[in-house]
């Protein structure tokens, strides 16, 4: 990151330590790079002692210090965050700091990274968050090189929920950037980081104060500018972000500070299929959206965001227990097949059958086979088709796409991966099924796999019950899509939060019965009267969740101002 990519001063992440002091090792403790270091170091564990064990120092930059430290009643490591003793003099930026961080504190998602406490003593001020064991955004990219349309996909969806769910409770972060998003290296999640912390202040762009304001490769134009910015400048900077995941690159670059915020007021930003051609309509109709100049015409919303995403990415099939035996046992079998093939031996398929010469890896090969033809039954007396495999083959093959991408597999790997779903998703599964089924009798009613969350197929079966409505019917009960988009929308949010179920059930209870009233009222056994009622109950359904979601979000912020 270049000194005038950062308006006055910048922040850093948790994980930035080599950028900062490439030539130290990650395990060296740096006290012993100055004698200033050390004396702050010394100084603080003093005030933090029988608490927090200070292990070393990861990194600083013009808004603070960050220590990685240990909490020792609860054994886990924490990433501290000093304030700079020169910042902290400042009466009133010291009180602005205090409270904008605690607000931040309240926080509680899947993927915000989660500030502990906020505390000054004497004239420390600091706060303690999660430590993220991963690796940032940028990072992840500079190590692999650009995302997958689907990768960046999820990782713009998980990080829309989390403005989402910021905004609503009047949290606005002002500089989303790849540095500020963590990918979590056991899971994968996306985890954003100096929620509220690293801007507490505004600059005009033709004067600036000095304070932290943003990344200019990535604000908003009304950022740019110094104008009151809310949510929607967030998923500016969201936009812009994943654009560099999906290009390498930002949608502007200028060699200063101000030619940078010259392009970003003034200039249309380029479409993101100029650039990665192979990102859908769908996800770059997103993205160009989020990145239109005015903020009225962008996604107004982060959970409209993650839902526009969530669309165009689909979800991911998750399918039986027994379905994915059979694909883990298909893939094992294609590849000691291949192997025999390498090996010098025999196998082939035709029309008379299956052939494979016998011997010692012979006589695996064909136990392997048997079996796999035992499970292929099972799965056909149990009512699966073969198109329900089929469905879970090509959604496997999603998933070890996105692997790797990850992992940077070459391509000759890529491909050997690809060949036993083309294989078994193709002509020689339908065959072998056919074959394995000689004989089979299926039930009467056949099991298949759900894909969806519950609440996504009753509004979408409440919504198209009203179009099929009379036109009559419908100028009566006009707002029936927009109530069933809204507890839809409120029970996804649900789901990310925790000790929900009951506000879940209360919502996904509710789009049950309209879907219910909708379907009576199509057969003739119900009215718009009572349509109406449950409309009306509905909406009351709706305002409690509303009320509990922010008066949990209230609790939150308390508890953690209270820390």
């Amino acid at each position: 990151m270049s000194n005038d990519e950062v308006i006055a001063t910048w922040t850093l992440d948790i994980r930035n330590s080599d950028r900062f002091f490439p030539d130290v090792p990650r395990s060296t403790t740096l006290i012993h790079m100055s004698e200033r270091s050390q004396s702050e170091l010394f100084a603080l564990q003093e005030v933090l002692a029988g608490r927090y064990s200070i292990e070393r120092e990861l990194g600083r930059g013009g808004m603070g210090i960050v220590y990685l430290a240990r909490d020792v009643a609860l054994d886990r490591l924490v990433a501290i965050k000093l304030l700079p003793p020169t910042l902290a003099a400042d009466a009133e930026y010291r009180e602005r700091f205090i409270a904008e961080a605690r607000t931040a504190a309240g926080l509680s998602h899947p993927n915000i990274v989660p500030i502990h406490s906020v505390e000054e003593h004497g004239t420390y001020v600091f706060f303690v968050m999660g430590y993220v064991d991963g690796e940032t955004l940028r990072e992840r990219v500079e190590r692999v090189g650009t995302l997958s349309t689907r990768y960046a996909m999820k990782v713009m969806q998980e990080v829309a929920w989390a403005l989402g769910y910021a905004h609503q409770r009047g949290i606005v972060h002002r500089d989303i950037k790849p540095d500020n998003i963590m990918i979590e290296e056991a899971t994968d999640r996306a985890m954003v980081t100096d929620f509220g912390i690293a801007q507490v202040g505004r600059t005009d762009c033709e004067e600036p104060t000095g304070e932290v304001v943003g990344t200019a490769r990535y604000m908003s134009p009304e950022q740019a500018c110094g104008d009151a910015v809310d949510g929607r400048s967030d998923l500016y900077s969201l936009a812009a972000t994943i654009f560099y995941a999906l290009t390498g690159r930002a949608p502007f670059d200028a060699p200063t500070v101000p030619a940078m915020l010259a392009l970003q007021v003034s200039s249309p930003a380029p479409q993101i299929q100029s650039l990665c051609p192979e990102a859908s309509d769908r996800l770059a109709t997103v993205i160009d959206r989020c990145l239109e100049k005015a903020p009225e015409d962008r996604i107004q919303t982060g959970d409209e965001v993650a839902r526009e995403v969530g669309d165009a990415r689909g979800r991911d099939l998750r399918a039986p227990p027994l379905v994915r035996g059979f694909v883990r046992n298909a893939e094992v079998t294609t590849m000691v097949i291949f192997a025999l093939v390498f090996v010098g031996g025999n196998a082939s398929a035709g029309t008379e059958g299956f052939n494979i010469s016998l011997g010692g890896p012979g006589i695996v090969g064909l136990i392997l086979i048997i079996q796999l033809v035992m499970v292929a039954r099972r799965l056909l007396r149990e009512g699966y088709a073969y198109e329900d495999i089929r469905a879970a083959l090509l959604a496997e093959a999603v998933v070890q796409e996105e692997e790797a991408a990850v992992t940077t597999k070459r391509r000759w790997l890529k491909r050997m991966n690809t060949m036993w779903h083309r294989l078994w998703a193709g002509r020689f599964g339908r065959w072998f099924f056919g074959i394995a089924g000689k004989g089979v009798k299926p039930p009467e009613r056949p099991a298949r796999p759900s894909t969806d969350a519950t609440e996504l197929f009753l509004s979408r079966a409440a919504v198209d019950l009203y179009h099929e409505l009379p036109a009559a019917d419908r100028s009566q009960l006009g707002d029936v899509p927009a109530i069933v988009d809204r507890l839809e929308n409120r029970a996804e949010q649900l789901r990310g939060l925790d000790d929900s179920a009951e506000e879940l059930t209360a919502t996904v209870a509710a789009l049950e019965k309209l879907r219910l009233a909708l379907m009576r009222l199509q057969a003739g056994e119900g009215s718009v009267e009572d349509l109406t009622l449950h409309l009306e109950r509905a909406k009351e359904i709706g305002d409690r969740i509303d009320r509990e979601i922010a008066g949990r979000g209230e609790v939150d912020a308390m508890l953690g101002g209270g820390r």
